[in-house]
C-alpha cells in the first residue's frame, strides 16, 4: 500500500514543493504539546492551500522519538490523503531520523544532528524515487529547518551541481528573542543558546533566495539588521482556514455543544437558550503565563452587565499555570456566568466554539501575530484585545476594541461596552469578518505569494 502511494505521488504532474518544519511535533492533525508552536499550524495551513492550488507537497520533520502526549513513534512517511477531503495523494510528511532516537529540544540541536537528518533524507529520497531535480522550490521554517534546507542544497551542489530555490520563513529571529529575555536570569538565557542560533540565521540570510516575514516586527528587524543581504523579501503572515473557521448556526455546532453540556451539566435545550439569551465571550488560547487567562477571569467578574453575558474560557489542566488559574477562579466572588472548560480541544471543536461566541477577548502580553484572533474574526466574532496582538493593531485597528494598559478594570469596561452596544458589536464583527475572509484566508495569501515568486523569477 505504501509503495502504491509513493508511485501515485511521483506520477502526479503537479509541481513539487518541499517544506521543512524541523521544529516541533508535526502531524497531519496538530496536537499542542511541549514542542508545538504556531509554525506547525502555519505549515499545515500553507500545505493545504498549496494542494488546493494544484501543487504537491512533501513536508520534512524530525523523527525517531515518541510524541510527548500520544507516545506514537515519529517514523516513516505519513500521507495526508483523506485528512483534508482531497481526492488524490498530493501531500505527505516524512520523519527524518538522526540515529539518536530521542527528543532533542531545539536549543540543544547540533549541526551534526541536522547533517544526519540530511543524510537520511537523501537515502530515503532515493528509496522512494523522489526526483530532487523536479522540486519547484523549498520553503524552510524556523532556524533549524533553514539550516537543514541549506545542508540539502550543499549536498546537491556537491553531488549533482544543482540548487533548489530556497525560501526561509523564520517565524521569529534570535535577535528579537534575545531582546524579550533581557530581564530573565542569565542561567536561563544561557541555556537558550542565542549566539549559536543568531550565527545560523546570519549564514542563512546570505544563502537563501528569499525571506518571509510573518509580522511587521520581523520585517523591521530584517530591514534594520540585514537589509543589504536579503535578496528577496516576502510578506506572508499566518492565514486562516475559512472553510473551518466560519459563522455557523447553533444547531451546526454539535461537538461544541456536547462539550459545554458535559461541563455545565445542562440539557441541550437549556444550553441553546443560554446562548440565545446571552452575549457570549470566548478565550481559547494556549495555557501559558503570557496569555493572562487569570486577567480575563478577574475582568469578567467585575462587569456591570453580568446577567446578560457568558464567558467560555479554555484551560489545559496539564500545564504549569493551571493551578494558579484554578485558584483565581475558585476565589472569584462572581463566577456563575463563567464556563471554565478544563480540557484539550481539537481544532474542529475550537472552530465550533468560535461560531457560538459573539466576542473574542485576549489579554495576551506577547504575540507573534495572533492566529486565534484571526480565527475569531473569520468566525464573525467582535474582538477585545491587548495592544500586543499585531493582527489587531496592524490590521483590524479601529475594527476592534483595544486595551492599552494591563488593567482588569479597563478590560471590564470594554466587555460592558460590547454588551451595552449591540450595533457597535455587530459592526465590529462584520468588518473583522470581511477583512479576515477577503485578505487573510490561506488561499488568498498563498496565491499572492506564488505570484510574487514568479514575478521575481525565483520560480517559472
Amino acid at each position: 500500500m505504501e509503495e502504491k502511494k509513493h508511485r501515485l505521488f511521483n506520477k502526479s504532474k503537479r509541481k513539487h514543493i518541499l517544506i521543512i518544519t524541523n521544529h516541533g511535533c508535526h502531524a497531519p492533525v496538530i496536537e499542542v504539546t511541549t514542542d508545538t508552536g504556531g509554525q506547525n499550524f502555519y505549515v499545515n495551513g500553507l500545505s493545504f492551500a498549496l494542494v488546493k492550488h494544484r501543487y504537491k507537497v512533501t513536508i520534512l520533520n524530525r523523527g525517531g522519538y515518541r510524541h510527548p502526549i500520544t507516545k506514537v513513534l515519529h517514523k516513516g512517511i505519513v500521507y495526508y490523503d483523506g485528512v483534508w477531503g482531497e481526492k488524490g495523494i498530493y501531500c505527505r510528511l516524512i520523519y527524518l531520523e538522526d540515529g539518536e532516537n530521542r527528543f532533542i529540544p531545539k536549543e540543544r540541536l547540533k549541526r551534526h544532528n541536522l547533517i544526519q537528518e540530511k543524510d537520511f533524507f537523501f537515502s530515503l529520497a532515493k528509496e522512494i524515487g523522489m526526483k530532487l531535480r523536479d522540486i519547484y522550490f523549498m520553503n524552510s521554517h524556523y532556524w533549524d529547518g533553514g539550516v537543514l534546507g541549506g545542508l540539502i542544497n550543499e549536498e546537491l551542489a556537491k553531488k549533482n551541481n544543482y540548487h533548489i530555490p530556497h525560501i526561509w520563513t523564520p517565524h521569529s529571529l534570535g535577535i528579537l528573542k534575545r531582546e524579550s529575555y533581557q530581564e530573565t536570569p542569565e542561567k536561563i538565557v544561557k541555556a537558550l543558546n542565542f549566539p549559536s542560533r543568531i550565527r545560523s540565521e546570519e549564514e542563512l540570510i546570505s544563502d537563501v533566495e528569499g525571506i518571509v516575514s510573518t509580522s511587521n516586527k520581523i520585517n523591521a528587524t530584517l530591514s534594520a539588521e540585514y537589509e543589504s543581504r536579503v535578496k528577496n523579501h516576502f510578506w506572508f503572515p499566518p492565514g486562516v482556514n475559512t472553510k473551518r473557521f466560519k459563522p455557523r448556526r447553533i444547531n451546526q455546532c454539535k461537538k461544541a455543544l456536547k462539550i459545554i453540556e458535559e461541563t455545565l451539566g445542562m440539557d441541550k435545550e437549556e444550553l441553546i437558550n443560554l446562548f440565545k439569551t446571552n452575549i457570549v465571550f470566548l478565550e481559547t488560547s494556549r495555557t501559558t503565563e503570557s496569555k493572562q487567562k487569570d486577567m480575563i477571569l478577574k475582568s469578567f467578574s467585575q462587569i456591570n452587565n453580568r446577567n446578560r453575558a457568558l464567558l467560555i474560557i479554555n484551560v489545559d489542566p496539564t500545564t504549569q499555570v493551571y493551578g494558579h488559574i484554578r485558584k483565581v477562579y475558585t476565589h472569584l466572588k462572581n463566577k456563575e456566568n463563567i464556563v471554565l472548560m478544563e480540557k484539550y480541544l481539537t481544532e474542529e471543536e475550537i472552530a465550533q466554539i468560535f461560531s457560538l461566541a459573539n466576542v473574542y477577548i485576549t489579554t495576551s502580553l506577547m504575540e507573534g501575530w495572533g492566529m486565534a484572533v484571526l480565527e475569531a474574526a473569520a468566525s464573525k466574532c467582535a474582538v477585545i484585545s491587548s495592544k500586543h496582538v499585531p493582527f489587531v493593531t496592524e490590521v483590524l485597528k479601529d475594527n476592534a476594541l483595544i486595551v492599552n494598559k494591563n488593567d482588569p478594570e479597563l478590560y471590564a469596561e470594554k466587555i460592558d461596552i460590547m454588551i451595552q452596544e449591540p450595533h457597535l458589536r455587530q459592526r465590529l464583527a462584520n468588518r473583522s469578518h470581511k477583512i479576515a475572509n477577503t485578505h487573510y484566508s490561506w488561499s488568498a495569501l498563498t496565491k499572492q505569494f506564488m505570484a510574487q515568486m514568479r514575478k521575481r523569477s525565483i520560480v517559472d
